[in-house]
């Protein structure tokens, strides 16, 4: 497994892609910060998608009956094997560790993956 971790500008085109990707997905979501630790918030639920909004730097995350947003995240890695997405793993502002996992895993066309990373 690698992780890239990708560059602000192509923050968007990847996370449309992944909200536009066919199949039925399910995502856990886990929240690790330091003064709580680590926090499952959603569990093998229904994922709707993902969306990165520059104007307000914000991603959000559709997930089952919830809508989990991260306000000014810092970093955002993709976690893949192959040409297959793994997770995502987003730092938020307030140095949460935001972890979003995928199943089945996702099939990411090379023109998405980051070159050197």
């Amino acid at each position: 497994m690698q992780n890239l971790k990708l560059e602000k500008r192509d923050w968007r085109p990847l996370l449309d892609h992944i909200s536009r990707s066919d199949g039925a997905y399910k995502v856990t979501i886990e929240v690790d910060r330091a003064d709580i630790g680590a926090q499952i918030q959603v569990q093998d639920v229904d994922f709707r998608g993902v969306s990165y909004d520059p104007k307000h730097d914000d991603i959000a995350i559709d997930a089952g009956s919830m809508e989990h947003r991260i306000h000014k995240p810092t970093d955002l890695l993709v976690a893949v094997e192959g040409a297959e997405l793994v997770s995502l793993e987003i730092l938020g502002e307030d140095k949460a560790v935001n972890s979003i996992s995928f199943k089945p895993r996702m099939n990411l066309p090379d023109l998405l993956l980051p070159g050197d990373q």
